[in-house]
């Protein structure tokens, strides 16, 4: 095209054809550049996916197979391997030539990080798959620091959701080393790191923001959850029942941020989570059909109270008299 462009401008100046012919001659030959670089865009990228599952799938295979006669050194070597070709191939999808495909580009980079935290886990003495069945701090926190690079490099979804799970490895490792750990604590800082992951995303410091509300809200509502689920089936009014409370007090929340910022990332997580820890409610503390009964007719009066107010139109103000 750019040779093309020098011609056209060389024929326009001879006067061998007019201004409006070559713009016409140019803008013709330029979609159909464009066509054929996006079949070829579009090629690479299945091509790219086809190979990642073909090695995903064999590299599988032979990891059950051989990975406990590779030795130490031959396992981080492996890793090694795979984390710097996933990297690179990653980074040169990028920038090569222009030709951007950020979301191959973003599935390679996940990968990456997780073959990053099995390469750590295997340095450290463990096995591979110690990074996710049981991640020390160290994994967790090398993780952490390569999925924030790579979220600076591209702010995409692929790279938040990498930065946020090495985000609760390592909250979860750091609270693992507490000497007076408490039976709730893990559920906790779940609830509380996505709290705040929730309001940077509303503060526009992690984008994009639709999934770090979708990230933070769940985080919150999962913590919740966990704190609930500590010491169930116990009779005595424990961490689970206060947990309970917590996490409709959460869900109310984000039901009300929701609404506020309408968000409806939010309103359908809040909504999910109400109903959850609602039927949770009433299984654990009524066991009679009179209080789920009422808590149905109070569910279904508040829905008929939400119709009447979204139905409801503000009053015009009426000229002042002249």
């Amino acid at each position: 095209m750019e040779d093309l462009g020098r011609r056209v401008e060389r024929w326009v100046a001879a006067g061998v054809i007019g201004r409006e012919q070559g713009d016409a001659i140019l803008a013709l030959e330029g979609a159909a550049a464009e066509a054929t670089a996006g079949r070829r865009t579009v090629a690479v990228e299945v091509l790219g996916y086809l190979g990642g599952g073909l090695a995903l799938v064999a590299g599988f295979v032979l990891g059950a197979e051989s990975w406990a006669e590779l030795g130490s050194w031959g396992r981080a070597g492996a890793l090694g391997a795979v984390t710097a070709v996933l990297l690179v191939a990653g980074w040169r999808l990028r920038t090569e030539e222009g030709r951007v495909l950020p979301r191959l580009a973003s599935v390679l980079w996940l990968g990456a990080v997780a073959a990053f935290a099995g390469l750590l886990a295997v340095l450290l003495g463990g096995r591979s798959d110690d990074a996710v069945d049981d991640p020390t701090l160290a994994v967790a926190g090398g993780a952490l620091v390569l999925a924030g690079a790579l979220y600076l490099v591209e702010r995409r979804v692929l790279q938040q959701v990498a930065l946020f799970g090495a985000a609760v490895a390592t909250v979860l490792a750091a609270g693992g080393r507490l000497p007076g750990s408490w039976a709730g604590l893990e559920g906790a800082e779940v609830a509380v790191l996505g709290a705040a992951w929730l309001e940077l995303g509303r503060r526009g410091l992690v984008v994009p923001r639709r999934t770090s509300e979708a990230l933070g809200a769940l985080a919150m509502v999962s913590g919740c959850e966990a704190l609930a689920t500590v010491g169930q089936g116990s009779e005595e009014f424990g961490v689970g029942g206060w947990g309970l409370w917590v996490g409709l007090a959460v869900a109310v929340a984000l039901l009300v941020a929701g609404s506020a910022w309408r968000r409806n990332v939010l309103l359908g997580i809040g909504a999910a989570a109400m109903v959850v820890f609602l039927a949770q409610a009433a299984g654990r503390y009524w066991q009679d059909l009179g209080a789920p009964l009422a808590i149905l007719l109070v569910g279904l009066g508040l829905i008929a109270v939400a119709v009447v107010l979204a139905r409801l139109r503000p009053l015009r103000r009426q000229p002042p008299p002249d």
